[in-house]
């Protein structure tokens, strides 16, 4: 038998795209179910159900986008030296223009001078965030005990590159699109798990 790791081909890490579909649904089900709560009575909310969903949910979804993040930055770098390389990056400026997934600031810039957050920011900002923080609502009862706060899909991310110290303000759902249309797009769903309708994708 021959030893395998003399094998001629490249053996980059393999991207498993319904485990990343996986994980866009999990970090979305958390957000969708603490959304669903924001503003309901405190006599609404309550026992085990709930108050288990909240000791959990910030890290269900952390755990769920550093999983993302670093399966879809992985991804770019084995793209990058493929011969898919100029396909990635046309279909991700398809995907994300200007601040549609975010914004990057840095604490030592200028007072509210923020640049748009790209798909691979958002990637290596998510992996090297020192604070995940969601952000919350609770409807128009603001600083009224009595109502419950769900996330609104935003997350504020705080971390340092040397001694600069950067901010990022995420939509999450609009991050979690993002990845769910790159993993169809390399590897595009069976035809019965297509919506009713939607165009099967030519790679």
């Amino acid at each position: 038998m021959k030893n395998p790791y003399w094998h001629e081909y490249i053996k980059p890490h393999v991207i498993n795209f319904d485990e990343v579909r996986d994980l866009c649904i999990e970090a979305y089900s958390v957000i969708a179910a603490s959304r669903s709560m924001a503003g309901l009575p405190g006599e609404d909310v309550g026992g085990s159900l709930h108050e288990y969903f909240w000791l959990t949910a910030e890290e269900r979804l952390s755990r769920a986008l550093l999983d993302i993040a670093v399966r879809m930055r992985t991804l770019e770098d084995i793209l990058s030296s493929s011969g898919k390389r100029a396909d990635y990056h046309d279909l991700i400026s398809q995907l994300v223009e200007d601040d549609q997934i975010g914004s990057l600031g840095w604490k030592d810039g200028k007072v509210g001078e923020r640049s748009g957050l790209s798909f691979r920011e958002a990637c290596n900002k998510i992996i090297h965030a020192e604070d995940v923080r969601p952000i919350y609502d609770n409807g128009s009862n603001a600083g009224d005990e009595d109502f419950a706060w769900g996330m609104d899909g935003s997350v504020e991310l705080l971390g340092s590159l040397g001694k600069r110290e950067w901010e990022v303000w995420m939509f999450v759902e609009e991050f979690l699109s993002t990845c769910i249309d790159v993993a169809n797009h390399f590897d595009p769903l069976p035809p019965q798990d297509r919506a009713e309708g939607e165009p099967q994708e030519e790679i």
